[in-house]
């Protein structure tokens, strides 16, 4: 399988939340169809109509909280996916796990950028890839936007991983996706 770009993700992501949000408006769409088509009913005493109304709000809340399901699993196995072919391959072994989770810890406790770049300097100068990798993340998920150019520098191959992960960081949370989400699977208005 080719490695996600930044180009590859602009595309598809967008298609893929477009979508779910069009399936969610079918979903509240054919809701109000079926709520019109209740309530007109002559046949239908009131009480019927509101066990039926109810039934079918219930029916709606299953199937818009299935699509968002849907959406959060896609979303995440891509960021699971980009973060896999940043990481690259890496060896299973128990000293190569240890490596890595030492280098982790090492890195949690850095609070400075340019304590970050001159531990990643050194750990470039030493080939060492397990500290290295582990700033790289670091430096990403702390924005410290420098370190992480530094990083990529050093690893090229890494680069299109890491602008397609951002791609999908930025347009996968924060407040105007949260609105979003919430306006698109809120229940139908009655």
């Amino acid at each position: 399988m080719a490695k996600h770009t930044a180009a590859s993700v602009e595309t598809s992501l967008p298609k893929a939340q477009s979508g779910y949000k069009e399936r969610a408006s079918a979903v509240k769409a054919a809701h109000d169809a079926t709520k019109q088509a209740i309530k007109a009913d002559p046949m239908t005493s009131d009480l019927a109509k509101k066990d039926k109304l109810e039934a079918l709000a219930k029916n709606t809340r299953v199937k818009l909280d299935a699509i968002k399901d849907e959406q959060v699993t896609y979303e995440k196995g891509l960021r699971d996916t980009i973060e896999r072919e940043l990481r690259g391959n890496q060896p299973a072994d128990a000293n190569s796990v240890l490596l890595r989770r030492d280098a982790a810890d090492r890195v949690r406790k850095i609070t400075d950028k340019q304590e970050a770049m001159d531990i990643l300097q050194d750990a470039l100068a030493n080939s060492d890839e397990s500290m290295a990798h582990a700033i790289g993340t670091r430096a990403r998920n702390a924005a410290w936007l420098d370190v992480a150019e530094a990083y990529q520098a050093a690893y090229p191959a890494t680069a299109d991983s890491a602008a397609a992960l951002a791609y999908v960081e930025a347009n996968t949370s924060g407040a105007a996706y949260n609105l979003s989400n919430q306006i698109t699977y809120s229940a139908p208005l009655d």
